[in-house]
């Protein structure tokens, strides 16, 4: 996530870049994402906004690494699943500090992105925030108990809905379909499933009922996706994973 951020943000940002892995560093910057540091104090120097893109169980690593490099003009987002603001603020006292979950499809502009910051946090800040990732995609600011069920929806959901994209396109092969032709159509049919969703403003369940006729194909695979309990198994995938990032917000807590 860090590399989409940097790769979509350097188009219309200065991105200094650091990891401590080096050379995934030096690969962005070879590939025109910013400027890769190899001192971690170097590349916080100048830098307005800091974004934390790790695991949540390097986070006290991280805090050792950066904290006292950290300046109380900056702004630090965090990535970190199921790590609140106040365990932030806790590791990281002098910055303000915002929380942000997005999805991979930030890279091309289209991602969703939850944010999430304190009501001591500066409007002129927010403001200035919004205004440098607004080429991420959608950006959508809530409470932070609300956090969880964006990284479950937003994104972690785009991998359960690429499973099923790609079970469709296995049954397109075995209805003998090429490969390639099987995803055309599918991804083709989604396309154009959303457009209906988008344009006409109706419920799914009513854009279902017109396609669906009686004694029909549709309504025969409806019957199938109900014995299945497609609808139940898809429900508590997402609350699995917003079970989880219940529990990652555990880590941390004395």
């Amino acid at each position: 996530m860090g590399s989409g951020l940097a790769q979509r943000l350097s188009e219309t940002n200065q991105i200094h870049l650091y990891d401590h892995n080096h050379e995934k560093a030096n690969k962005l910057e070879e590939a025109g994402y910013g400027k890769a540091f190899d001192h971690i104090s170097e590349a916080l120097r100048h830098s307005e906004m800091v974004i934390l893109a790790i695991k949540p169980q390097n986070l006290k690593e991280a805090a050792d690494l950066i904290g006292k490099n950290l300046k109380e003009n900056q702004i630090l987002v965090s990535l970190l699943s199921g790590t609140s603001l106040e365990v932030l603020k806790n590791f990281f006292p002098k910055v303000k500090i915002v929380r942000m979950m997005p999805n991979l499809a930030l890279i091309y502009g289209k991602g969703v992105i939850g944010l999430t910051c304190d009501s001591h946090f500066p409007k002129s800040d927010k403001e200035l925030l919004s205004k440098s990732i607004e080429s991420l995609g959608k950006l959508i600011w809530l409470p932070e108990s609300k956090i969880d069920g964006l990284t479950a929806l937003a994104g972690s959901g785009p991998g359960f809905f690429l499973v099923m994209f790609e079970a469709m396109v296995e049954a397109g092969i075995a209805m003998g379909f090429t490969p390639k032709d099987a995803q055309d159509l599918v991804h083709q049919m989604i396309l154009g499933s959303l457009t209906l969703l988008e344009k006409s403003g109706k419920h799914p369940a009513e854009l279902k009922w017109q396609i669906t006729s009686p004694a029909g194909t549709t309504i025969a695979g409806l019957k199938k996706l109900e014995e299945e309990a497609l609808r139940g198994s898809i429900i508590n995938t997402f609350l699995a994973c917003h079970e989880r990032a219940h529990q990652l917000s555990s880590l941390w807590k004395p």
